[in-house]
């Protein structure tokens, strides 16, 4: 059966040609309106819902002395007192030396076990790359976005 691509336009187009601009603008502003509500329904029901789930976890309480005591001032030394000096290079050097001992203790054991040979050849400290995630976390999320 043939369908006449000619006809069916004439078909499609037969119930418009009765109305005129006043009603389709009409029409078109009433789409917009019904479109624009439901969006309103739904933003309301969203706020609402949030507003739920925030009364719906317990509430910090605050310690009584902070709220009934008053802050006090400090009391001011008589004698001037001398801040604590920074840790020295050496304590740093001193932290890094047990860090990266502990470090070649833990691969000593791995290499016993597996009966290998490892061997460090730098120690870095992991960063959270600015993504605010700990490294455990990033490992998961490369895991699992991983080509296939």
């Amino acid at each position: 059966m043939y369908i006449n691509p000619a006809a069916l336009a004439e078909k499609v187009l037969r119930g418009t040609e009765k109305l005129d601009g006043t009603q389709i603008t009409a029409m078109t502003i009433i789409g917009l309106l019904v479109v624009f509500f439901a969006l309103l329904i739904l933003v309301a029901f969203l706020y609402c819902s949030g507003s739920i789930f925030k009364a719906a976890k317990p509430a910090q309480k605050k310690p009584a002395e902070q709220k009934s005591a008053p802050a006090k001032p400090a009391p001011k030394p008589a004698a001037p007192v001398k801040a604590a000096a920074a840790p020295a290079p050496a304590a740093a050097a001193e932290d890094e030396s047990e860090v990266i001992a502990v470090i070649m203790a833990a691969i000593s054991a791995m290499s016993a076990a597996d009966g290998k040979q490892y061997r460090v050849r730098s120690v870095t400290p992991v960063t959270r790359g600015g993504s605010g995630r700990s490294a455990w976390a990033q490992a998961g999320i490369a895991d699992l976005t991983r080509p296939f």
